[in-house]
């Protein structure tokens, strides 16, 4: 009789030991890091990007949509101006929106800022964005991947909430 209780439980101890040696089932691998930050202030909301490394390839870049009055901006730092060049377009996922160089960041030894309206036609390619890019003159900058849909959808949000041009 003690025969069959020692079976099994010798057979209930090779079963567990099995089951520790078993490979853990596979994982998802854990979302990259965002280089992407946001911003939110009285004037507005922001998106700014930090490379690892900056280069004049991927220079920092920031997009913000200001209140009173109403405006898309961008600011690309490490970019020299150049004074008969007054428009630096950005592209979501190559879709390009021209905006207009500010005069002060034409004075400005380096960096470029820019700033339009915002517009549907805008939110609506900034928020399904998967790739950030950009040029000034003969300059390009980018790509950057897009941030993380649900800071998009936050940033067109506020961008909404600051006001669309028709």
């Amino acid at each position: 009789m003690s025969m069959r209780v020692q079976v099994p439980l010798f057979v209930l101890m090779l079963v567990a030991l099995a089951a520790c040696d078993r490979p853990a089932e596979p994982q998802a691998p854990p979302a990259p890091l965002s280089r992407w930050s946001a911003i939110v202030t009285g004037a507005g909301t922001a998106l700014a990007y930090a490379p690892e490394s900056p280069s004049a390839q991927t220079p920092p870049v920031r997009l913000s949509c200001a209140r009173d009055p109403a405006v898309f901006q961008v600011a690309v730092d490490m970019i020299i101006p150049i004074a008969s060049e007054d428009r630096l377009s950005v592209g979501f996922d190559g879709a390009p929106f021209a905006l207009a160089v500010t005069p002060r960041s034409l004075e400005a030894p380096e960096g470029i800022e820019a700033a339009g309206p915002i517009t549907q036609d805008l939110l609506v390619m900034l928020q399904t964005a998967r790739v950030i890019q950009g040029s000034y003159g003969a300059t390009q900058f980018g790509p950057y991947d897009a941030p993380p849909p649900a800071l998009l959808a936050k940033f067109a949000q506020g961008c909404r909430a600051a006001g669309v041009s028709r």
